[in-house]
């Protein structure tokens, strides 16, 4: 899309009009405003409202620096082909490298897979923080897991493809090591799609529902698992199946039992 805008304007268009709906054409049409040597706007709303988006002002108003770095924010804070971090969108992650010229740096510096900074993993963490609305006491403390180093550098890698995006013929790198993996079929993974915490601390989990186990609603179904003992209620449809007899062991049998003692 943005190498077709960049061609029409080699063509000698006096304007070149992106129909989109997606916040994320935005985001790129942003980014390569510079090279593209003509009047850009973005073609989006409803078929009743129709709205056109001046990219050159808005270019303007944000300024070089920060155009400059919103593909990395854009790919870091999630996409179509990327994890996000949950209910967090793209418009704080822009606040934040708006008033912070370490992290414009940061972002911007994310042009091709084997650039990720490592020695900027301090400030990936830091614009985590931010992002989430972490307290400040604790975002140097907060170390960076597996799943989120396996997450920034995917962000890296995809970024590099879309710095690429005026190349006639792209070389993309092989995803594997740079947040995904191949599998013995030959099929792509997700490096970063683990367990959401270790095993000891998953079978502590347990749910409040009184009537019924729903997804979004029960705590052990939005984490994949299933209810236990240790649920209060114990005869949802999301209990696991037990071996053998399939004998559940309840409070009543244990009191029945010492009674017969």
């Amino acid at each position: 899309m943005i190498l077709n805008a960049a061609h029409a304007a080699e063509e000698g268009y006096s304007a070149v009009v992106v129909t989109a709906d997606d916040t994320d054409v935005l985001l790129l049409c942003l980014a390569f405003y510079a090279n593209i040597s003509c009047p850009l706007f973005q073609n989006c709303g409803t078929k009743n409202r129709v709205r056109y988006l001046d990219i050159t002002k808005l270019r303007q108003a944000l300024g070089d620096c920060v155009c400059n770095a919103v593909i990395g924010m854009y790919a870091y804070t999630g996409c179509d082909t990327l994890s996000a971090f949950a209910g967090r969108g793209k418009l704080r992650a822009l606040k934040l490298i708006m008033r912070s010229e370490h992290f414009k740096k940061c972002f911007a510096s994310w042009d091709s897979p084997g650039n990720y900074p490592w020695t900027y993993s301090r400030s990936c963490k830091h614009s985590h923080a931010n992002c989430t609305q972490c307290p400040r006491q604790q975002r140097t403390s907060t170390q960076p897991t597996t799943s989120f180093s396996a997450h920034s550098v995917g962000s890296s890698s995809l970024a590099s493809c879309h710095h690429a995006s005026l190349q006639e013929h792209l070389h993309i790198l092989s995803p594997v090591k740079h947040g995904w993996a191949r599998n013995d079929n030959g099929q792509l993974t997700v490096e970063w799609m683990g367990s959401p915490a270790p095993e000891a601390v998953l079978q502590l989990l347990s749910c409040n529902c009184s009537r019924r186990c729903k997804l979004l609603q029960c705590q052990c179904m939005s984490s994949g698992l299933k209810c236990t003992n240790l649920c209060k209620l114990q005869t949802c449809d999301n209990q696991a199946q037990e071996e053998g007899l399939g004998m559940m062991i309840t409070a009543a049998d244990l009191i029945d039992s010492e009674t017969e003692d």
